[in-house]
């Protein structure tokens, strides 16, 4: 599941880098973009997608669309902004699978990840969870779809950069707010 989720917001991710960034069309947000520790735990708790959208679209229009996106004015405004939704829709499923892949692994707990939640820092059940050659296994899976539908040689790249420092880490985050609220319970 995870894999066609990427597949699809790498799609999404390319459809928008046709088009150019034209800030003028958004109301940015105010202050800098939550990094994706403060961002785990209200995503978590988000009662609905939509509220997951809302969470993540300051990183969006901050952090993400200007690494993907070349700078000007676009003329096709409903179609930026349709191109958004779909990015920022796909994002937030991509990472709702994170809270289901939680539970999942709530229900066969290795030992080491067992040890480590029973610490209750976060520090270590991520450690716990996080597989540096699965990872890299997405990431080439991320660059190589990225590369088929690419209209710019840089962008497969780029996309593999906001899943490196963006989405996985996100995803793990997230992922480990649910391990340790489940088990408080």
């Amino acid at each position: 599941m995870i894999a066609s989720l990427d597949e699809a917001t790498t799609d999404a991710f390319c459809r928008r880098a046709q088009l150019r960034l034209t800030p003028s069309i958004y109301a940015l947000p105010s202050g800098p973009a939550d990094a994706p520790a403060d961002l785990a735990r209200p995503f978590y708790a988000a009662p609905s997608l939509a509220a997951r959208i809302q969470l993540l679209r300051p990183a969006y229009l901050l952090e993400w669309l200007p690494s993907i996106c070349a700078p000007g004015n676009e003329d096709a405004r409903a179609t930026c902004l349709s191109a958004d939704g779909a990015c920022l829709d796909a994002v937030a499923r991509r990472l709702t699978l994170s809270v289901h892949v939680a539970t999942r692994k709530l229900e066969a707990l290795p030992d080491a990840l067992q040890e480590a939640i029973r610490t209750g820092r976060p520090d270590r059940v991520e450690n716990a969870i996080t597989f540096p050659e699965v990872e890299e296994e997405v990431l080439s899976r991320i660059r190589k779809r990225a590369a088929a539908m690419s209209p710019r040689p840089e962008l497969p790249d780029r996309i593999a950069d906001l899943y490196a420092h963006w989405i996985i880490p996100l995803s793990r985050k997230i992922q480990v707010h649910g391990l340790l609220t489940a088990s408080a319970v």
